[in-house]
């Protein structure tokens, strides 16, 4: 089992980070440490993880903050209606249900 760096561990106050594979668990350790990482942590996860799985990660999040899913959407020059943290909130849709 692969294991995460001792200076990654303060990003993961829930979770016992010793027990986190960074294999299994891609998605929810690369969306943690872009969203809470600091500079160490980024570059950490730019060296060990693939374009393909950071893409997975910005594209498809609902966790990223909009501040976080703009910067990677722009280092990845993507479209904005790829990066779904950046679609309109689902209690702003116009639902006749859903009260204002």
């Amino acid at each position: 089992m692969a294991v995460l760096p001792d200076f990654v561990h303060c990003f993961f106050w829930d979770v016992d980070p010793k027990k986190v594979d960074p294999d299994k668990y891609s998605f929810f350790v690369i969306e943690r440490l872009l969203e809470e990482g600091d500079d160490a942590a980024i570059q950490w996860v730019m060296s060990y993880y693939t374009d393909e799985q950071r893409l997975e990660v910005v594209k498809n999040s609902r966790r990223l903050s909009r501040k976080t899913a703009r910067l990677w959407q722009n280092y990845y020059n993507l479209p904005e209606e790829d990066v779904r943290c950046l679609s309109t909130p689902f209690r702003k849709t116009v639902d006749p249900f859903w009260p204002y």
